[in-house]
């Protein structure tokens, strides 16, 4: 982080901690209930942001060596992305070309060859179609146009972008804009990932997002986790297009830093960055490492999503002193968010869907909540 970033923001930090207040919007957001339970208004959003968005899909890491694939799965479509000999990757519809199958079944692995299990058509870690049982059957079939369908996928900053419609084009520096130095600054490239979970939750896939967007919560919700070591205010937001960040102190903020010179100030060191990369992951910089979460849509069912979460260690290596502690980040990390946060955001799903109110507001205190609905409502009136 550059001295300049640091010092803007040690000063404005300092000095809303000093009047006891967070940056705040001009007013409060009212927002609607049905985007998180409407099944039209879930269906806009599969067909106008989580098919022509690139979204992270997985981390470099995960595909380091020639023939490494991962399958992902995107609110009802399923893809297989594979790293080529040249070290370059290629992402593909994970649909066989005969009748239409599933291709590849497990999450990830390392292959030269997919095969199709109901007849056996076999493709390559390049996607062509490399043999057909019983070939006299399809004289007609042009072997190099059967292939797998080819989707867009590109790699930065340590992650792996897909955009899950075919044909469309992939312009990732375009889409992140200054996001891009901004993801570039934690060096992703360089960790290894230490743990991969993903889980089914009961919510729609934007209460994942607002999980970790707002600091308001945490004297009351995190009293015996997270609250005793990050401010409840004192937040800092900036906008960048559709994407923002979102920058909380810690409780070492203000003893560490307020009788310093501003020159001399490690106002990283003293706080948590969090990245929302439009429109549905969140990359948190925590001093020492990296955890990045996406959520996706469960089809047509606004009121389920997929959860991914992953915890990079800046070490390809890890001794066993340093997996207890990566262990101990990851219990924590999940006892967190899966056993404080999620369960109340559940119950903010049963709560949209009782019909008790058509709209939540959020308040001017809890701003990067205003900037994420803000960012999906222009997204969605401008495609």
């Amino acid at each position: 982080m550059d001295a300049t970033t640091q010092r803007r923001w040690g000063d404005q930090m300092l000095a809303l901690l000093a009047a006891n207040t967070t940056q705040m919007a001009d007013r409060e957001y009212v927002q609607p209930v049905a985007d998180y339970v409407d099944p039209g208004h879930a269906r806009r959003e599969r067909d106008l942001l989580f098919r022509r968005t690139p979204l992270i899909v997985a981390a470099s890491d995960e595909l380091a060596r020639p023939g490494e694939f991962r399958t992902v799965d995107i609110d009802g479509m399923s893809a297989v992305i594979v790293r080529q000999d040249d070290g370059s990757l290629r992402a593909f519809h994970n649909v066989c070309r005969h009748r239409g199958c599933r291709v590849v079944d497990a999450e990830c692995g390392t292959a030269r060859t997919f095969t199709c299990k109901f007849h056996s058509w076999v493709y390559g870690g390049d996607g062509t179609l490399r043999h057909v049982p019983m070939a006299e059957g399809f004289p007609g079939i042009d072997r190099a146009q059967r292939g797998l369908v080819p989707l867009p996928v590109a790699e930065r900053h340590g992650l792996v972008w897909l955009l899950p419609t075919a044909g469309l084009e992939l312009d990732l520096d375009a889409f992140l804009g200054p996001m891009g130095p901004c993801l570039a600054q934690l060096k992703m490239e360089d960790a290894a990932v230490f743990r991969f979970e993903r889980f089914p939750e009961k919510m729609n896939w934007k209460l994942v997002v607002d999980t970790f967007l707002e600091l308001y919560h945490l004297p009351y919700l995190h009293t015996k986790t997270v609250g005793r070591f990050i401010e409840g205010k004192g937040a800092l937001h900036e906008q960048f297009g559709p994407h923002s960040r979102f920058i909380a102190p810690r409780k070492s903020f203000v003893p560490a830093l307020r009788d310093i010179p501003p020159e001399q100030r490690d106002v990283a060191e003293h706080s948590v960055v969090i990245n929302r990369v439009f429109p549905n992951g969140i990359v948190i910089w925590q001093r020492d490492h990296v955890e990045f979460w996406t959520a996706v849509p469960d089809g047509d069912d606004p009121n389920r999503c997929m959860v991914r979460l992953w915890l990079l260690s800046p070490e390809k290596v890890v001794s066993e002193a340093e997996r207890v502690r990566w262990d101990k980040n990851w219990e924590i990390l999940r006892g967190t968010v899966q056993v404080e946060d999620f369960p109340m955001a559940r119950t903010i799903q049963q709560g949209f869907s009782s019909g008790a109110q058509d709209h939540v507001i959020f308040g001017r205190n809890e701003l990067g909540l205003h900037e994420f609905h803000r960012s999906l409502k222009e997204a969605l009136a401008a495609a």
